[in-house]
């Protein structure tokens, strides 16, 4: 829906609810078509200002940012996302869901599936996703060089800078390649693949490009 509750600019924003859920749940606005997705070059820029109610506090993979489309020269489907998984603590106390970035090739869950199976990550090393405060986060997917990025309050976070390969994935070795799609969607919302607690998620001063755009003020 759209609301006032938070804002960080004009009079309203973008507050997507992800009610809880026993396993896997969807609640993401999607960006495409009408002559933004696919951009020429097929490197592709956002960036979105975000306020998270609460971050999982247990072991829950989410995503709140992917880019998906055709691999080129292939018969099946990619995505890009940014999200996490792991919950982080000090002293034993939660600090925060640990971001991550995360590649999968969804036809190969389909019947009969189509592609290779996949389910790869690659993890933060200590950051964790901001709540309670509003955040600017940019990303940048790359199709020609198999590369995505992400920015946070325009700083990158370079652990999460993925070129080629990850840390590791569920269906493949260590050095499957991350092929990246040709991005023609792109979702920002929350989604969550195992159960979990409720979520609300507020967006604004959403923008894409083909080139780097920078946190508004």
């Amino acid at each position: 829906m759209v609301d006032g509750t938070h804002v960080h600019s004009g009079t309203k924003a973008v507050k997507v609810s992800a009610g809880a859920s026993a396993g896997y749940r969807s609640a993401m606005m999607a960006i495409a078509g009408q002559g933004i997705l696919p951009v020429a070059g097929n490197v592709v820029y956002g960036r979105m200002m975000f306020w998270l109610e609460s971050a999982p506090m247990g072991t829950v993979h989410w995503t709140f940012i992917d880019g998906s489309g055709k691999v080129p020269a292939q018969n099946y489907h990619s995505v890009y996302r940014y999200g996490g998984q792991i919950p982080l603590t000090s002293g034993g106390t939660f600090t925060g869901s640990q971001l991550m970035a995360n590649y999968d090739t969804p036809d190969s869950y389909q019947s009969p599936p189509v592609g290779p199976s996949s389910d790869c990550w690659l993890h933060a090393n200590t950051e964790v996703i901001p709540v309670a405060t509003w955040t600017c986060a940019e990303w940048m997917f790359d199709t020609v060089h198999n590369t995505m990025r992400f920015w946070q309050n325009g700083i990158e976070l370079t652990d999460l800078a993925m070129t080629g390969t990850g840390q590791g994935c569920v269906h493949q070795p260590a050095t499957f390649p991350w092929l990246a799609p040709t991005v023609d969607r792109i979702d920002l919302g929350w989604e969550s693949y195992q159960a979990d607690g409720a979520r609300n998620i507020w967006i604004d001063d959403v923008a894409i490009d083909t080139k780097p755009i920078g946190c508004p003020p």
